[in-house]
């Protein structure tokens, strides 16, 4: 069981803006996994204006690391869309690696 369930919003809504990082330059949770091939053909596979978007904050964190600062926080990404994105992302990289494991299983 989490603890976190027993805390006051306020405290968890602090708590999660300290400790990701990635929201104070910007980013979604998805934007951080490696690219594995299951990865990249899940992102050949999402619409064209959700690659433009992820591309845009992706380029703003590197702008955001090189220079060393933190977005101001109402640039922060949204938490809600954050989960949105990463539930889209995550079902299409399982429907990815289920197609992945038919072909082994064919070509043994």
């Amino acid at each position: 069981m989490s603890f976190v369930k027993f805390l006051p919003e306020t405290v968890v809504k602090r708590l999660q803006n300290s400790w990701l990082e990635y929201r104070k330059i910007g980013l979604y949770y998805a934007d951080l996994y490696n690219e594995t091939p299951v990865m990249k053909e899940a992102l050949n596979r999402l619409p064209p204006q959700v690659l433009v978007e992820r591309d845009r904050r992706k380029a703003i964190a590197f702008d955001c690391n090189v220079k060393k600062i933190y977005l101001p926080e109402n640039l922060w990404s949204d938490l809600e869309k954050d989960k949105i994105y990463t539930d889209q992302v995550e079902g299409v990289m399982q429907q990815v690696e289920k197609e992945f494991e038919i072909r082994r299983q064919f070509r043994e």
